[in-house]
């Protein structure tokens, strides 16, 4: 005789039931770290903005915590104060530019700037809404979670140094002299700005969902190539570029080749060859 076994509905209900617990646990988890990931990626965004940050406050402000007496550094300062009227004179350490990266980069969106941050060591009171784990735990601990690092570097051009450094032309003068042509240009105009920021060292929640996790570090580094070589003003401007031009320092043409023709046109004598003219917006273009 054969026998049939049937499953009894009880025993079909319970497989039912752990299946549906043991998948929502599964896609609780899945959602937790797809969330989490999400809000790692805002940091990272965030530590982006932040290096840019650093990189592009180097070009007006000078780190006077790490400012060297090499020649090749002295000469630049030295480039900045008498072209410039102390253009990138003022000082501004790492330290100061991390407190500013902190209030004005990692606090809570629209928060105001203000010109003291550099001055506050404390972390922002609110912290961007994304910043913290599912526990309600802050990602950023500390101020010394977040490191700033900036450096003023050479050009990348191997043969701007030479041309400020040594006359790059010379030209014969009137007078059996030669005239050589140097431009004083500041070659140490590499901006670079690394920002560090390490989150969620001491996270129960998120250790949860990966054991073992101590924590991770987001860093970028941005670097900028500043055109500092813009004099402040057009008398300085002059200067700067009188160096490079024969015209304004030797004479090219001998009086003796036209002074002759003195009698057919008087105004000869006024001539200048190669004079240097600034250029001179008229007054009434200027007027509102």
């Amino acid at each position: 005789m054969k026998c049939t076994h049937f499953r009894r509905p009880q025993q079909h209900g319970q497989a039912m039931t752990e299946f549906l617990v043991a998948t929502a646990l599964v896609m609780g988890v899945l959602l937790l770290a797809v969330a989490t990931l999400g809000k790692f990626n805002d940091v990272r965004n965030k530590t982006l903005m932040g290096a840019r940050y650093v990189a592009w406050e180097r070009t007006v402000w000078d780190n006077g915590a790490t400012m060297d007496s090499s020649p090749a550094t002295s000469g630049d300062d030295d480039w900045y104060s008498q072209y410039g009227s102390g253009t990138q004179q003022p000082a501004k350490s790492d330290i100061e530019l991390q407190r500013e990266v902190i209030q004005r980069m990692l606090a809570q969106n629209g928060a105001p700037i203000a010109g003291d941050d550099r001055l506050n060591n404390r972390l922002p009171a609110v912290a961007p809404a994304m910043w913290e784990d599912h526990g309600g735990h802050a990602f950023l601990g500390a101020t010394d979670d977040v490191v700033v690092s900036s450096n003023r570097g050479e050009s990348p051009a191997a043969n701007l140094a030479q041309y400020s450094a040594e006359p790059f032309g010379s030209m014969s003068t009137s007078g059996s002299g030669t005239f050589n042509a140097s431009m004083n240009l500041a070659t140490r105009n590499l901006q670079t700005g690394t920002l560090s920021v390490s989150i969620a060292k001491d996270s129960d929640a998120l250790r949860n969902i990966w054991p073992g996790f101590g924590g991770l570090t987001f860093s970028d580094t941005n670097v900028v190539l500043a055109n500092t070589w813009l004099s402040e003003g057009a008398a300085k401007g002059e200067h700067l570029f009188t160096a490079a031009t024969p015209a304004a320092n030797a004479s090219l043409v001998s009086p003796s080749l036209y002074m002759g023709l003195k009698k057919y046109a008087p105004e000869i004598d006024t001539l200048q060859f190669g004079r240097i003219e600034r250029d001179v917006v008229p007054a009434d273009r200027l007027s509102p």
